[in-house]
């Protein structure tokens, strides 16, 4: 058997426990944590994920589809972050989970604390810092807010399990804390998946 055929029935073993998981348990705090665990424990398989298989981004970062299902189903990515990559605090609208293959990557968790009655008007509180690294992941709910950045001069490079797939999410809002703003961008929801 090949690695790429190894890789796929890993993947696959994957999203059936994630799905056994959620319709065990729903997406709460417990769930997720019970993801991020497996996906760790898949990451460790790195011999599955060699890097001749994965062109490297040519700006800061790059997604590579490992398995996509179809209509509103999930998403598994090894997603690959050049070393200086970031991202301001932002919101998938969409829970995930993270973990490492190799390379380190900060995510400064936040909370809003404005009512969010003024559009384009939002305030975030720093209240946490987590760094995905080898043998450790993180999970985030539904409307979490985090921010990235690669550390080290090595690339970051992991698996990323998203509850619907990138090209099926819904709209992200970005906050820049500096000026005590948000930027929506539009849904994909309705748009035919790719």
């Amino acid at each position: 058997m090949s690695i790429a055929e190894k890789r796929n029935r890993a993947c696959t073993k994957l999203l059936a426990d994630v799905h056994a998981i959620v319709d065990k348990e729903g997406i709460y705090p417990s769930a997720l944590h019970e993801m991020k665990l497996k996906l760790v424990a898949l990451a460790k398989r790195t011999e599955l994920f060699p890097l001749a298989d994965f062109a490297m981004p040519v700006a800061q970062g790059r997604n590579h589809p490992l398995l996509v299902e179809d209509n509103d189903g999930l998403g598994l990515y090894l997603t690959i972050s050049l070393p200086g990559k970031e991202a301001a605090p932002h919101d998938h609208g969409i829970w995930c989970v993270n973990a490492a293959l190799a390379g380190r990557e900060r995510h400064q968790l936040f909370r809003r604390t404005d009512d969010g009655a003024t559009p384009g008007r939002a305030t975030v509180l720093k209240v946490g810092e987590v760094t995905v690294e080898p043998g450790h992941g993180m999970a985030m709910a539904d409307h979490d807010i985090h921010s990235t950045m690669v550390l080290g001069k090595e690339p970051a490079i992991g698996l990323a399990v998203y509850g619907y797939a990138l090209t099926r999410f819904p709209s992200v809002s970005w906050y820049l804390p500096q000026f005590g703003s948000v930027r929506t961008t539009a849904s994909r929801r309705h748009a035919p998946a790719a």
